[in-house]
């Protein structure tokens, strides 16, 4: 990390330990995996380190050289936002999952995670919740680039920021699902039905349970279990412990999706529900619907994190959460998942049917995988024409994603 300090220094920059990020006016940009930077470029957003968060370790308008990148590479950073002229649609839509709104959902969440680890008695502080989740809702609804979840900034890589993506996710996806909310919760008024602020409240709290599993047992999640039986029924009770940590202090819809976000469509989920003598797993419309939608939000978070610590595509990630664990899932929020989670993020590299390299700079939720593009010169790093939308351009589609063919992201 001493290379990445002086380097800092000589630009006039210092590393930002336990800072959240700013809302920054951001110059045009480019989203590089770290393998094709070269020296000269200069970046467009700084370079956080990827073992510990909100440190800078390089700050925008850096100029990289050979040195730099090395050392880059070698601590696990995966890719860079690169300075590239010609790119200014992509101001706003990054800026959005950079909102001061957004961090603030993970400073509440960070504080309840730190407030229960150090306490015998649940500390739920609802209000905070509560108002974190509106302000975050009216910024949503005032800005269209807020109500998307890009894959370049939601990192998941620990229990506060994979609970913040949970809650942005869930309620980007309950705004576009307020009919199926509507029709779901048809004993309540539509403008109560179709309210989202529980789940966001529940999106932000749905593993709070796990303050009160033992330490070893914190790190397991849906895609890794513990593998003796005794240590894998403790780590189910996690939302139990979640359930009534929350129940009394909020609504009961929050308590209750907090119980079952681990439920599945298909039944194979948990917890049991007791019926006098017998014990039923849930499926289908028994689970509340704010629950159905935490579990596709939660799992979408996991399945994104790859094995070996880098992050998945969305465009990945959609294709596995159709064929791999379709049945844990409700099969409506699936389909609306490609209108609020790019599968070609703006910012990202395409390559087109008739072999030109392109930089999405927009997406449309009613053609979601017709992003519009702005083709480019790889080798002279400059952009050849304006916006190309393909969905007016039928002959035309994406054949590739940062140079990885479609049909290999497509394997299961």
């Amino acid at each position: 990390m001493d290379a990445l300090r002086l380097a800092s220094r000589r630009n006039d920059v210092r590393p930002r330990e336990n800072r959240p990020l700013k809302c920054y006016n951001l110059p045009h940009v480019l989203i590089v995996p770290i393998h094709e930077v070269k020296a000269g470029q200069k970046l467009a957003l700084g370079v956080m380190n990827p073992q510990v968060r909100d440190q800078e370790l390089l700050k925008a308008g850096f100029v990289l050289d050979e040195s730099i990148i090395a050392r880059l590479k070698s601590i696990g950073v995966v890719q860079i936002f690169v300075d590239f002229p010609g790119l200014d649609d992509l101001d706003p839509l990054i800026m959005g999952q950079l909102s001061p709104e957004r961090q603030e959902i993970y400073r509440t969440v960070k504080n309840a995670i730190s407030s229960n680890e150090k306490s015998t008695q649940p500390v739920v502080k609802f209000a905070a919740y509560v108002e974190a989740t509106r302000n975050f809702v009216k910024t949503m609804m005032g800005r269209p680039e807020n109500q998307m979840l890009l894959d370049v900034l939601s990192k998941g890589d620990d229990e506060v920021e994979h609970a913040t993506s949970v809650a942005h996710l869930a309620l980007v996806i309950g705004l576009k699902l307020d009919a199926y909310l509507i029709r779901e919760r048809s004993r309540l008024p539509a403008h109560v039905a179709k309210d989202v602020t529980s789940l966001g409240v529940a999106g932000m709290l749905h593993d709070i349970g796990k303050t009160k599993l033992p330490e070893d047992l914190r790190k397991y999640h849906s895609l890794k279990l513990p593998q003796s039986e005794t240590e894998l029924a403790e780590w189910q009770k996690h939302g139990q412990y979640g359930f009534e940590m929350v129940r009394g202090g909020t609504d009961a819809t929050v308590a209750a999706a907090v119980l079952h976000h681990h439920q599945r469509f298909d039944g194979s989920g948990f917890p049991e529900i007791d019926r006098g003598e017998n014990k039923i797993r849930m499926s289908g419309s028994q689970i509340h619907c704010f629950a159905r939608i935490l579990a596709t939000a939660d799992l979408f978070d996991r399945v994104s994190k790859a094995p070996d610590g880098t992050r998945l595509t969305n465009f990945r990630v959609l294709h596995l959460l159709k064929t791999r664990y379709r049945d844990w899932i409700d099969p409506e929020v699936v389909a609306v998942l490609p209108q609020v989670v790019p599968p070609f993020s703006p910012g990202r590299r395409v390559t087109l049917s008739d072999g030109m390299e392109g930089v999405v700079v927009g997406f449309s939720p009613y053609a979601p995988f017709q992003p519009v593009v702005k083709r480019f010169d790889a080798k002279t790093m400059t952009v050849l024409d304006g916006s190309l939308d393909l969905k007016q351009h039928d002959s035309l589609r994406v054949v590739a994603l940062d140079g990885k063919p479609l049909t290999e992201l497509e394997k299961d």
